[in-house]
């Protein structure tokens, strides 16, 4: 079990599908701004989308780059909470 943890291709694969599915998210909310007829209560701004769309695209690389054995897991771990903490705050500074 502690062979699978140090693994840096399993923890960049981990990485990579947490980012992606940040895009997908954010990804999918612009689109359904922007092409359907549904009525939102409340909507992020543009900027923030993208913002966030970037971000997790870093992220993605990120991952990549742990993949690759180019960065250390647990950096890559702590570079990837980083950036979602970000998001995170810009999230309840545009909300409030």
């Amino acid at each position: 079990m502690n062979k699978l943890l140090n693994s840096t291709s399993i923890n960049g694969i981990i990485q990579v599908i947490a980012s992606l599915f940040w895009v997908w998210h954010f990804g999918e909310l612009l689109y359904l701004y922007h092409y359907t007829d549904i009525l939102f209560y409340f909507m992020y701004p543009n900027w923030t989308l993208v913002l966030f769309i970037l971000m997790s695209l870093i992220g993605a690389l990120i991952g990549l780059s742990v993949f690759l054995k180019k960065r250390k897991i647990k950096n890559g771990y702590f570079l990837l909470i980083g950036l979602f903490v970000i998001g995170l705050i810009i999230d309840l500074i545009v909300v409030s």
